[in-house]
Parts: structure tokens; sequence; C-alpha cells
């Protein structure tokens, strides 16, 4: 989402103005450019969003409005995020001691300074009453245009001024501002090489989970930081969601691209992780991961909070972090027990019974001092000292202040250019105060991060100089990289390394399109070749024509053309035997042998009509179920290529090995006159126990030991028993 494109968030406007019914949208513009004619339908939505960028006329409508309206505006103007929920900008006011409910918002709604959030293509909005009834409070989301937050700054939010503050301190320290640029390029470089996989509840999987918080980069302390968070790799995941650099794509979690703000410099890059931090979900900075996001998450607004409290002090002032703990647990809606204001509390029925457990099980302290001491800190929106008793204490830094929109914007700290040094072995040592974001997001396209410290280190690697070939660098640009921030030239064995990758990749050729011809033999090729066939040789019998207007097929006896984009054809004949497998080339495909070549040998001999066969053998079925070749994809094999089951004799080929042994043993058979006889043998209980079997019609089984008492039953049956 283009934060700050003016242009972009007049065409969000433009976008819901539009879904407005006629009704709805002259009241509005009523109220927001107080028109004096009935324009039509059309010009009025054009003039309600050409009023976004008059800023005097902006100024009168903001003087129209009450404070508590304006105290909406400038939370939004002072997050640098245009869009909330509703539920979280109602905890805000709450916080700040205005009990109206929802009214503020729906005055800013009437007057169209704040706009409900929605599709394009959904329904037509009558009334702001409908659209509020369509969802619960905290899963309504509403925008500003920055034009109008940008002129609701100067509002006085009513903050304390809180204390005891303290001016005596030592040990001031001040982040570089890198630690979060460079973790969350560590987990583009992870999730480049294997996605993670998401639950349909939106969780990681477990094994993925482990695979994230045993990662010693991203499991690493923050650098020079007291407060330590819980499960950073995992906050490191959700922020890069946020920050567009990591794509859910349905059930997994995917590579997307490092964010443009990095190329713009320090100040840019840590503005766009703050305002991707405020809309990280699934993470606590008390528990670390959550399985499940609260519908109006109260943390982004806690953060806020905090650093509008620490913007109230003077600028040589300093606070300690319990004492802005201890406002935000008073004061927020979500952890107040006795909150005043109901409307704030509606977007979650067990709030109240969620903050008491809170209060009771994890006290007062830990709430934001993980967030104030940790995140803020390395964010350089926070300076951290220690008083005179040695405890901690923070204030805003002067970055901080632009943020907020305190002060006039800045340049950033100025960098180091020659930062880089790179050794014969690959390995790259980066030094950290010379890093910039452009720096960092240009290394984590070509080399991998191994370590993250005061100099940090990576390594070059054909894989990831592969990816930067594959994202438009060149080998010449990489060089470029190195030599600009290097404090010496690259090393001979560095310069060839890369330049052997980027040939490799050079020699890989990607056409649109283009025709296939397979030949009997090696010879028939070489005779097309050399009667005028341009072409590029894949293998012995394979050759591949750029465009089909090269070709001229009078030249050309075909026996067959095939449409890859349709299943399998039934392509190969089966011998009597059950082993022999005859290709019928008027039918076959290219991909037919290479699926023959896995599980059956190549019969040297040509087949009827010269065809080429293939057999099946007992060492060739070996070789397949080695492969993972299993009976199903056998049978499967069978129905699609021959259009008929898989043979007896290849299924005892392929399963004869787990059979049980057989047993051989010698037996008498016994020939019967007529099959009725058989039949009253195997039937009477004098005879039928002295039969072991029966081999055919007028032919039975029996044992050596069975014939002279099968001879007695016999006589009896006025039958006689030779032998």
């Amino acid at each position: 989402m283009p934060i700050f494109d003016a242009n972009f968030w007049s065409e969000r406007c433009r976008q819901v103005f539009h879904r407005y019914a006629e009704s709805l949208l002259r009241q509005v513009a009523a109220q927001l450019y107080r028109q004096r004619n009935r324009w039509p339908l059309e010009e009025l939505l054009v003039r309600c969003v050409d009023t976004f960028s008059n800023p005097a006329v902006i100024d009168r409508r903001l003087a129209d409005l009450d404070p508590a309206p304006r105290k909406v505006l400038a939370l939004i103007g002072r997050s640098r995020r245009p869009m909330w929920q509703m539920g979280q900008l109602l905890e805000m006011l709450s916080a700040l001691g205005n009990a109206e409910g929802p009214r503020p918002v729906f005055a800013l709604l009437e007057h169209g300074l704040l706009l409900p959030d929605s599709s394009p293509e959904g329904p037509t909005r009558k009334s702001f009453d409908q659209w509020l009834g369509s969802a619960a409070t905290s899963g309504l989301r509403v925008f500003a245009h920055p034009n109008v937050t940008a002129r609701a700054l100067n509002q006085e939010l009513g903050l304390p001024h809180l204390s005891p503050a303290i001016e005596e301190v030592t040990h001031i320290h001040e982040a570089d501002g890198l630690d979060w640029l460079l973790r969350l390029a560590a987990v583009w470089q992870m999730i480049a090489g294997a996605p993670l996989r998401q639950t349909q509840g939106g969780a990681l999987f477990k094994r993925d989970q482990d695979r994230l918080r045993n990662d010693p980069l991203l499991s690493s302390p923050l650098a020079d930081s007291p407060g330590q968070l819980p499960d950073v790799p995992l906050l490191a995941v959700r922020w890069a969601v946020q920050e567009s650099i990591l794509e859910e794509n349905e059930a997994e979690l995917s590579a997307g691209d490092l964010p443009p703000a990095w190329n713009s410099g320090l100040d840019p890059a840590l503005e766009s992780l703050w305002i991707a931090l405020l809309q990280v979900d699934r993470w606590s900075p008390q528990t670390g991961g959550l399985e499940a996001s609260y519908s109006a998450d109260p943390y982004p607004t806690a953060y806020l909070l905090a650093l509008l409290l620490l913007a109230n002090l003077g600028e040589s002032e300093w606070v300690h972090p319990a004492v802005v703990e201890q406002w935000i647990l008073e004061h927020h809606p979500y952890w107040s027990t006795d909150d005043p204001n109901p409307a704030s509390q509606s977007a979650d029925a067990d709030r109240a019974s969620r903050a008491a457990a809170l209060l009771s099980s994890r006290g007062a302290r830990g709430l934001l001092a993980p967030f104030l001491l940790g995140l803020a800190h390395a964010l350089r929106l926070v300076q951290i000292a220690m008083d005179l008793q040695g405890e901690w204490v923070i204030r805003l830094t002067q970055f901080g202040r632009r943020l907020l929109g305190f002060t006039a914007a800045g340049d950033g700290a100025p960098n180091s250019p020659k930062t880089l040094l790179v050794q014969p072995n690959l390995e790259i040592i980066a030094y950290r105060q010379g890093l910039t974001p452009k720096l960092i997001a240009a290394l984590s396209r070509f080399a991998a991060w191994k370590s993250i410290g005061s100099a940090c280190t990576l390594q070059l690697q054909p894989d990831t100089a592969y990816r930067a070939l594959e994202t438009g660098w060149t080998f010449e640009s990489i060089l470029q990289t190195l030599d600009q921030y290097g404090m010496r030239p690259a090393p001979a064995s560095v310069i060839e390394s890369l330049r052997t990758w980027a040939n490799k990749r050079e020699r890989l050729n990607i056409y649109a399109s283009g025709a296939l011809f397979e030949f009997a033999a090696p010879e028939d090729l070489d005779e097309a070749v050399s009667r005028g066939l341009a072409g590029i040789r894949l293998s012995p019998r394979l050759l591949l024509v750029k465009s089909e207007d090269q070709i001229d097929f009078r030249h050309f006896r075909l026996t067959g053309t095939r449409d890859y984009s349709l299943p399998p054809d039934q392509c190969v004949e089966v011998g009597t035997d059950g082993v022999t497998l005859t290709i019928d080339p008027a039918r076959s495909d290219l991909l037919l042998e290479t699926e023959l070549r896995r599980f059956a040998e190549f019969v040297d001999r040509p087949g009827p009509n010269g065809h080429r066969q293939y057999r099946l053998t007992p060492s060739s079925l070996a070789a397949g179920r080695t492969g993972g070749l299993g009976l199903h994809a056998l049978e499967t094999w069978f129905q699609q290529r021959t259009g008929r089951p898989l043979t007896a004799a290849a299924r005892l080929l392929l399963t004869g090995s787990l059979e049980e042994p057989l047993p051989l043993r010698q037996e008498l058979v016994l020939q019967v006159s007529r099959p009725e006889v058989a039949d009253g043998l195997l039937q009477l209980p004098a005879t039928r126990e002295m039969i072991q079997g029966r081999l055919g019609p007028t032919a039975l089984v029996i044992g050596p030991e069975q014939v002279e008492p099968l001879r007695e039953r016999l006589r009896e049956l006025g039958l006689d028993l030779q032998r």
C-alpha cells in the first residue's frame, strides 16, 4: 500500500464515494465542500475528491468539528498509518478520556473526512448505520486521506506530562536502526529457499515454527538492547508479511521483494518498518507468538500512545518505562477494568476478564518494557540511558519526534560508503557502521547472511548468485557493488567464481515457443541438418526449431504430432509374453521413453516394422523399485500408456521377491471317467477327507499314504482303483 502517495489515496476515496448511494453522497458533499448547486452525480464525486487537495477547505472543515473528531485525525496523522480498525480508534479515544463511543468517528464519516474501507465491488452504501451493522465494531476499517491528517497535527491530544521526569543520566545510547533491517533480510533469504506452510487458521505448522526458532540468525538477541523480546523469529515473519517482504499465497508464505523504501535512506526505511509494525498480528511483546489474532489488536494502539506520551516530555527529560506502562494500564480500555465507556469495550465481550487475569498473573511491569527497550530502541525511536540509581530510562530520539510529526523531516545519519571486506574464500565482512538499507538490500540479493553483529558476515554462493542473476543483476553489477563499497578491490578468486556462475546461467536460453523434432536415429537427425533444417541439438535424436516458419514440411515424413496439454496417449503395445513393450511412433511423445527407462531395458533389435522395443526384467524393475516406483504407479502407467491392466508377468517380476517360498512336493493324480464321479468323491464324507485337491474336471490329487484307504472306500462303492 503506497502510504504517502496522495494520488493513491485520492483514487481510494473516489472508489469509496462511488459506492455511496446518491442520497448519502449528497449528504456528505454538503458537509465536505458545502456545494451550493445541485451538481450531477459524477461531477459531485469529482468535486468531493478534489477537496482533499485544497488545504484551505480542509482547514475550514476541521474548524467546524468538535475536539474529539479532530483527535481521531491527529492520532491517525501521528501514527503515519492512514488506515485503522474502528475499534482501535475508539480505544485510543477512550484512553484520552473521550467517553463518547463511536460518535466522533460518525461525525468524521458524515463530513467526508474519514471513509469506510470497502471493496470496489461491494454493495452500495445507503447509510453509515447500515455499514456499522454489517460487522462488529472491531472488524470495520476506516481511513483518512494523508492531506487531511497532515492538517490536523496541531490538535492537542490532552496527554499528561509524565512524572517523575529525570534530567541527570549516564551512558546514553541510541541504536543504529539496522538490526531489524538485517533480520528481515535474513527472513527473506530463508523463505526464498523454502516457503513456510500455514494452517487454515493462519498459524504456522509446528515444523516450520521449529525451523524458525532454531535459526541462529533470527533467534540471536537484539544488538545493544537491554529489552529482549519473546519469539523474535515469529515476530520477524509476521513483520515481513506486513512489509510485503513475504507474500501470503493460500496455505503458504513465500518470498516477495524487499521494500523500495530501503533504497531511499535509513529514515524512510525505519518509517516503513514502524508503519508495518502497527499492523503486525499474532504476536505479543509479553508472550510472543499467538495462535489466534485479536479482531482489534490492542498492542498497536498501546505502542502509539506510549510514544506520544514520551513526545510530551521535554527534549532533555527522561522517564522510566514503568511509568509509561502504568499510564497505559490505567487508561487503555483493553487493560483498564473500570473503563466508563462501554462502547469502547464492544470489540470484545471478554475484555474485562482477560484484563483482570493479565494484571493478576503478570502485574504492571512487562507490558510495554519489551517494546520500549527492545523494539522502539532498535528502530531508533527512543534513546536509553541509566539514571543515577542504575535503572534504565528512556526518551524520544530526534528521529522519533520527526516520525510522529513534531519536528521537520531530516536526512538521517550519514554513512561511510567503504564498509565491505571481500576475502578470497568468498566471505564478505560488512562493518555495521557503514551499512545502509540500500546496501543491505543489495547484499541480500547475491550473498547469504551468516552472522549479524558489529561485523556482519556473508557468503557468496552459487544459489544466491543465481537468484540475483534471475532478478536482473549481472556479473558486472555485482562486481561494481563489491568495488564501490569495498575497502579494497575484490580478489581474483572471487571475480572468477562470479564470472563462472554468471556464464553458467547465461548459457540457459528460454524460448517462448518452438517445435521439437524427434528422429528415429541420430543418423536421421544428421541427414535433416545436412539438408538445411536449422535448429539446436538437444540430444542425439532431438532437435529444437525456434519457429515453425523455418520448417518446410514437404521434406519430412511425419509419423505423429503431440499436444502436451492433453493427457498421456495410449501408444505402447504389450507382447504376448507380458514383458515386451513395443512403441507406436505415430502416437508416442517425447516423455514416453524417459518413463520407460525407469523400469524397462531397451532392446537393441528392432521389433515389428522397425518399431523400438523395451523389455521388463527383474533387474530393471528392481531399479525402478529402488527409485520409488511402486506397484500402484506401475499399474497407473500401464492403464495410461497401454490401455490395459498390468500384466501378470510384470506383476510377478515386480513383487516376486516379496512372496513366501513356494512348497514343492510329490503327489498322485487320480483320473476319473467323468466330472460327476469327481464331484461325488469330493462330496461323500468317506472319500472327501482323503482328497487333497482338484486339478481339473476329472483330475483329483491324493497323497501316497491315502492310496490303500481310498482303494477300500472305492471298492465299497463298486469302483476299482488301478495303478
